[in-house]
């Protein structure tokens, strides 16, 4: 069984000197922890994506797992996110720009005694994933976890006007408000009353009960963070700075780019170990997939960290 969480809470200061409260969730083992799992969500989810739960006798929560091998778990929303919304008159901010903020929150929250001394893996799902590698561009990880995430972009997704930024990541940042704002309306896109089609393996679960915990995680979309993800090369120098062991899995009927193409863009790895997921689509962590999943990554842990 999961521990309750630790909340954690820290003054984190945004653009213009706008100070908000930044929190995550800690998950402790019940013996010393072995490491810690840094998690970030995909766009449309909140951090609990990584707390799925339990449905039809069965754990789909990566917390529980990981902690029941011994690591510890902190689950972080997104800057304007779930538990860290704030206030939407705030400025357009990119997604460095949003790392910037979480970094501020991390470099306090990882003192914490129980979890000071560990080494600690970033781990992203979906657009969580170029989440975790612009927050490792800033203060690195000991190892990365790449979920359902690569650096292949999405070219099926873009429109002609937004092709020219593909490997033009300066001129994206300078530019992206305009086009976040074009394709996606607000900074901040409602899909509470949306969410997965148990229809579609892609995009959904395995079964109603995990579906229904999918649904409950669904948050707001941070835009730029989406569209940023959606394009090639638009984080090119960043990945280019993961120079730590690297674990990627892709469920065998994810999106974006082909499973066995997904590692290529990490030339500077120390390792790369890939799996693909049967049977599991994009929220890989809805299929019973998730079990040979956390077993893989605990035992990756064990061989390079």
């Amino acid at each position: 069984m999961l521990n309750d969480a630790i909340i954690l809470k820290t003054k984190v200061t945004l653009l213009d000197g706008f100070e908000t409260d930044f929190t995550a969730s800690l998950f402790l083992p019940d013996t010393p922890a072995k490491s810690l799992f840094f998690c970030q969500p995909g766009g449309g989810n909140t951090k609990d994506y990584f707390n799925l739960g339990q449905a039809e006798d069965f754990d789909y929560s990566f917390a529980s797992r990981m902690c029941g091998f011994g690591h510890a778990v902190m689950l972080m929303d997104h800057a304007g996110v779930g538990e860290n919304k704030f206030d939407d008159s705030h400025p357009f901010f990119t997604p460095r720009q949003s790392v910037s903020f979480t970094a501020q929150a991390l470099k306090e929250f990882f003192v914490h005694p129980e979890i000071a001394d560990v080494k600690k893996i970033g781990t992203g799902h979906s657009m969580g994933g170029m989440m975790i590698t612009l927050i490792n561009s800033l203060m690195p990880f000991d190892g990365i976890c790449l979920i359902g995430s690569n650096a292949g972009g999405l070219d099926w997704g873009l429109q002609e006007e937004d092709m020219k930024y593909i490997e033009q990541p300066e001129k994206l940042e300078k530019e992206m408000e305009a086009h976040v704002l074009r394709m996606f309306k607000a900074p901040f896109i409602d899909y509470e009353s949306g969410g997965p089609s148990l229809e579609s393996i892609t995009f959904g679960a395995e079964n109603e009960g995990a579906h229904a915990l999918l649904m409950k995680v669904q948050s707001s979309l941070f835009s730029a963070g989406g569209y940023m993800s959606m394009i090639r090369g638009s984080f090119r120098p960043e990945v280019n700075k993961i120079t730590m062991p690297l674990f990627m899995a892709a469920g065998e009927h994810d999106l974006g780019a082909p499973p066995e193409e997904a590692p290529k863009d990490y030339i500077n790895a120390a390792s790369i170990k890939f799996m693909e997921l049967p049977g599991a689509g994009h929220n890989s962590f809805a299929f019973s997939a998730i079990e040979s999943l956390c077993n893989a990554i605990d035992e990756w842990v064990g061989e390079v960290l």
